[in-house]
């Protein structure tokens, strides 16, 4: 039986070979020519994305990503906060060639001090994904993450 690898681990090992791509005005530090065409791609099509979604909104995000996940049969765990302080990221496939990265932090500072959010800026590639892949994205992004 195969061990899957911690979502943690998986993203570090895509940083390392530079198949995070962005979807914000932030970048990875290592980035291939496919990970700089996908990124642009996708902020031409949703040229407004911040993704962040603050404490307000990131409960309603979470519930959505993990509808997405039942509608399309997705066999994870379902997203949540953090038991205790701290963040986790977690993977969502989207279409066969692309995982959202979903970083989810509920950070407790002391003294009635915290940041609760879901950071959602970030997609891993593999060879394979083309700009039709990215179109499955932002269809996810439009339907699942209400961006315009």
């Amino acid at each position: 039986m195969k061990v899957r690898k911690s979502d943690w681990t998986i993203v570090r090992g895509a940083e390392e070979k530079g198949l995070v791509v962005a979807m914000t005005s932030l970048i990875e530090r290592k980035r291939i020519e496919l990970n700089k065409e996908l990124s642009d791609y996708f902020r031409k099509n949703i040229p407004d994305y911040t993704g962040i979604f603050d404490e307000d909104k990131c409960e309603d995000i979470l519930d959505k990503i993990n509808t997405y996940m039942e509608e399309n049969n997705i066999n994870r765990h379902p997203l949540e906060f953090p038991l205790n302080s701290g963040s986790d990221v977690r993977l969502v496939p989207i279409g066969e060639n692309i995982e959202l990265k979903v970083l989810i932090a509920d950070e407790y500072y002391g003294d009635g001090d915290y940041d609760k959010y879901v950071d959602i800026s970030f997609f891993l590639i593999n060879e394979k994904t083309s700009k039709q892949d990215v179109d499955l994205l932002i269809e996810f992004v439009r339907k699942y993450l209400n961006w315009r």
